[in-house]
C-alpha cells in the first residue's frame, strides 16, 4: 500500500506539472500531451486496485486549486481547465474500478464497490460544492429528460442569469459560452463520481446529505452577528449545489424511500430556492430509479404496495407550497413522479376502487387537472403525462396494472394535445423533444395500431415538419434498442418517407 501511495503521489505530481495552472497551456492542448495521456492511463489502472489512494491524492490537488475561490464563477480559466481535467480523471478511475468489479462478479446484479473512507466521501462532496452552480430559480425540467434513459445521460441545466465569470489579472476569463460548456462537462464527470460514491458508500453519502439538510433547516433563523451576508450567501450556494447532486445519487427502492423521508422532514421549513431545487432534482432521482431498477417499480404496482418513505406526504407538502400558477407548474413533475410510487392512486383514478380519504381525492384531482391543462396546451402538464406514458413502458402492455390502465386512458389526450394541427387562433407547437418523446411512448404502447393511423398521419405530405421530425427521431431511437426488430412495421412505414426526403434534398443539392 505504501508503495502504491508513493507511486500514485509521483504520478499525480507529474500530472500537475502538465496542467494549465502550472504549464500555462490551454485546456485544448491537453489532448495532444502524450505524457499526460500515459500518466492518466496509469492512474486509472492503479485505481482498479487502490481506488481510495488514487482519489485521495487527486483530491488534494483539486482542493489546493479551488481553495482561494468561493464560487466556480470566480475561477480563472486556467484553474478551471485544470480542475475539469482532475475531476475527469477521478471519474475515469471510478468508472474503471466499478467496471472491473462487474466483470469479475459471478452473480447478478454485480456487487457494489467497497466503501470509501467517510472522510474521503465528505471531502469529495465538499470539493464538488465549489465546482458547480446551483440550479437557477424557476428552472423547469427540459423535455430531453423524457428521451432515452436519463440514468445514462446528463441533463443540461441553464446557468443562473446572475452568474458572472470573474476575470483575473494573470488569466483571461473564459467566455460565457466556453464557461457554460465547461460546467456541462464538469457536471457529467461529477455525476459519474457521485454515482460511484453513493453506490459504494451509501451510509457516508446519505449522512452528508442529511447533515446539509439539517444545516439548511437550522440556518433559516440566524442570530444577529453570527454571520456576514457574504458568508451566508456562500453557504446557501454550497447547500443548493449539494441538493443539485441529489439527482445523481444511485438509489434502489429502499434508499429512494430514505431520501424522500429525509426531504419530508424539512421541506416545509425550506425557503423557496431550496424547495424549487428539490422540485427539479427529485423527479430525476425517481426516473433514474425507474430506469435502473424497473423490476422494483413493476413489483411495487403488482403488489399494490406504496414505497416506504412518505411520498404521499411530500406530495401534500408540495401542493401546499404552490402559491401561484407558475410555481404550480414548476412542481408538476415532482408531484407526478411521487404518484408513480403510490399504486393505489392510479387504482382510484382508473375507477378500480373508491377514494376513501380527502388526501386520495386530492391526488386524483391533481391527475385530472394535468389532463385538463394538457388539453389547454400547458407544456408542463403535457410533460407529466408523457412521463406517465414513459413509466408505463416498463410494464407488459397486457399488464393489469392500474398505472398502465390509466396510461392507456390518457394516451389519446396526449396524442391530441401534442400532435394536434393548429388553427390560426392557436399558438405554437410543443418543444421538439417533447414531441419526439410523446411519439416514442405512444408508438411503444400501441405498436399494432399506431403504424396504420398515428404514424401515417405524422408523415403525411401536409403534416407539419415537426411531426415528421418526431417520426424520424423516434425511429432512430427504436433502431438503437436491443429489441429493434419488433418495430419492423414502424420502419417499413417510415423508411419510404425518409428515402423520399433524402432524394429530394439530393436533388436540391444538384
Amino acid at each position: 500500500m505504501n508503495c502504491d501511495a508513493s507511486l500514485v503521489g509521483c504520478l499525480v505530481d507529474r500530472l500537475a506539472t502538465r496542467l494549465p495552472h502550472r504549464a500555462g497551456t490551454s485546456g485544448q492542448s491537453l489532448q495532444q500531451d502524450d505524457v499526460l495521456h500515459v500518466t492518466r492511463a496509469t492512474l486509472v489502472e492503479l485505481g482498479n486496485t487502490s481506488i481510495s489512494t488514487v482519489i485521495a491524492s487527486l483530491l488534494v490537488l483539486l482542493e489546493d486549486l479551488a481553495r482561494p475561490y468561493a464560487a466556480v464563477a470566480d475561477h480563472p480559466s486556467h484553474i478551471l481547465a485544470s480542475e475539469l481535467y482532475i475531476v475527469a480523471v477521478i471519474a475515469d478511475c471510478c468508472s474503471s474500478h466499478w467496471a472491473s468489479i462487474s466483470q469479475d462478479a459471478d452473480v447478478k446484479p454485480a456487487p457494489a464497490p467497497p466503501p470509501l473512507d467517510e472522510v474521503l466521501v465528505s471531502r469529495l462532496f465538499d470539493a464538488f460544492k465549489h465546482l458547480l452552480e446551483p440550479i437557477p430559480e424557476n428552472c423547469i425540467l427540459p423535455a430531453q429528460t423524457l428521451l432515452d434513459q436519463v440514468s445514462t445521460r446528463n441533463v443540461s441545466v441553464a446557468r443562473p442569469e446572475s452568474s458572472s465569470v470573474s476575470s483575473d489579472a494573470d488569466s483571461s476569463p473564459p467566455s460565457d459560452e466556453r464557461f457554460a460548456e465547461t460546467l456541462v462537462e464538469m457536471d457529467i464527470h461529477i455525476k459519474t463520481v457521485t454515482e460511484y460514491v453513493t453506490t459504494s458508500s451509501w451510509t457516508a453519502a446519505f449522512d452528508y446529505l442529511r447533515n446539509v439538510i439539517y444545516t439548511i433547516r437550522t440556518s433559516i433563523v440566524t442570530q444577529p452577528g453570527v454571520s456576514t451576508p457574504g458568508s451566508t450567501q456562500d453557504a446557501e450556494r454550497a447547500a443548493l449545489v449539494v441538493l443539485r447532486l441529489l439527482s445523481f445519487f444511485w438509489v434502489d427502492g429502499p434508499k429512494l424511500g430514505q431520501v424522500i423521508q429525509e426531504i419530508c422532514s424539512s421541506f416545509l421549513h425550506f425557503r423557496k430556492p431550496y424547495q424549487n431545487t428539490i422540485a427539479v432534482v427529485s423527479p430525476l432521482l425517481i426516473m433514474r430509479w425507474l430506469d435502473r431498477f424497473p423490476r422494483e417499480f413493476v413489483q411495487l404496482h403488482q403488489l399494490h404496495k406504496r414505497l416506504d418513505g412518505g411520498a404521499d406526504t411530500l406530495f401534500d407538502m408540495a401542493q401546499a407550497a404552490t402559491d401561484n400558477g407558475r410555481r404550480k407548474g414548476l412542481f408538476y413533475p415532482l408531484q407526478t413522479t411521487l404518484l408513480f410510487l403510490l399504486p393505489d392512486v392510479f387504482e382510484v383514478a382508473s375507477n378500480m376502487r373508491e377514494a376513501k380519504s380527502s388526501s386520495m381525492v386530492k391526488k386524483v384531482t391533481f391527475l385530472d387537472g394535468l389532463r385538463k391543462a394538457s388539453r389547454n396546451r400547458n407544456e408542463q402538464a403535457a410533460y407529466c403525462l408523457v412521463s406517465l406514458l414513459r413509466a408505463a413502458r416498463h410494464f407488459d402492455v397486457e399488464s393489469d396494472s392500474a398505472l398502465v390502465s390509466y396510461a392507456l386512458d390518457v394516451q389519446d389526450e396526449v396524442r391530441d394535445a401534442v400532435f394536434r394541427r393548429l388553427t390560426a387562433s392557436e399558438y405554437g407547437l410543443f418543444d421538439q423533444d417533447m414531441m419526439t418523446a410523446a411519439f416514442v411512448s405512444l408508438t411503444h404502447l400501441n405498436l399494432d395500431t399506431s403504424v396504420s393511423g398515428f404514424v401515417e398521419s405524422c408523415i403525411a405530405p401536409n403534416a407539419p415538419s415537426s411531426f415528421k421530425l418526431a417520426t424520424v427521431q423516434g425511429c432512430t431511437y427504436f433502431a438503437q434498442q436491443p429489441y429493434a426488430l419488433r418495430y419492423h412495421e414502424l420502419f417499413d412505414a417510415a423508411i419510404p418517407f425518409m428515402r423520399t426526403q433524402l432524394e429530394t434534398e439530393n436533388a436540391k443539392a444538384v
